[in-house]
């Protein structure tokens, strides 16, 4: 842990480790475990957090080789850029950037079709030397999309925060990532949202920095 941190932030975590006890977590996973904590007030969320095997150690050797992040909504963006340009000041994009103003929401949303142009259009630049991290906290159907356009032959991540928070199609979502064969950092169930998802990945941009 960074002792740059805020005073009431590390005596924050000191409590949070009093109360988990040992998770078995290596450091840089238990630092994300630690912040998404804290970011929720829920010291019950340790037992929904998931990783794929290597996820942390994948991630953090695409960032330091310049990989993007890509996020679902704006407040996770305003998160991760200010970490971000503290630390590696990777790029980071929303996926609404791409989105059309208006669409039939009968058939689709803004950030399923935000996550398609966005995933197509950067498979086209040098910007996909090097694959993307992608921060889902907020809408499963960017997360379906995406795992669409994986499942259709496009590039995979370099990792995908799948956090989205809520009860239509969430776990839904969650649990497909779950199954698949992809780098992933998962809050199981209906918990989630850009805080969390924001926080797992500064954690990961932290880490580098320590």
């Amino acid at each position: 842990m960074n002792k740059s941190e805020h005073p009431i932030f590390l005596e924050s975590v000191e409590y949070i480790r009093s109360q988990i006890g040992y998770t078995g977590l290596d450091s840089v996973q238990q630092s994300i475990l630690e912040r998404i904590i804290h970011a929720s007030g829920d010291l019950g969320i340790s037992s929904c957090l998931r990783f794929s095997t290597c996820a942390c150690q994948v991630a953090i050797n695409a960032l330091q080789q310049g990989a993007p992040i890509l996020t679902d909504t704006y407040m996770a963006k305003a998160a991760v850029s200010s970490v971000s340009s503290r630390t590696l000041n990777c790029k980071v994009k929303c996926i609404l950037e791409m989105a059309p103003d208006s669409i039939d929401q009968s058939l689709t949303t803004r950030s399923a079709m935000g996550m398609k142009e966005m995933w197509l259009d950067l498979e086209k630049k040098e910007e996909f030397l090097e694959a993307p991290i992608v921060v889902i906290g907020s809408a499963p159907t960017a997360l379906m999309t995406l795992l669409d356009l994986i499942e259709r032959g496009s590039k995979i991540p370099s990792l995908i925060i799948g956090m989205p928070v809520g009860f239509i199609g969430v776990s839904e979502s969650k649990t497909r990532l779950l199954n698949s064969t992809y780098p992933y950092i998962v809050l199981e169930g209906s918990k989630g949202g850009a805080s969390l998802a924001a926080a797992s990945m500064n954690a990961l941009l932290r880490a580098i920095d320590d």
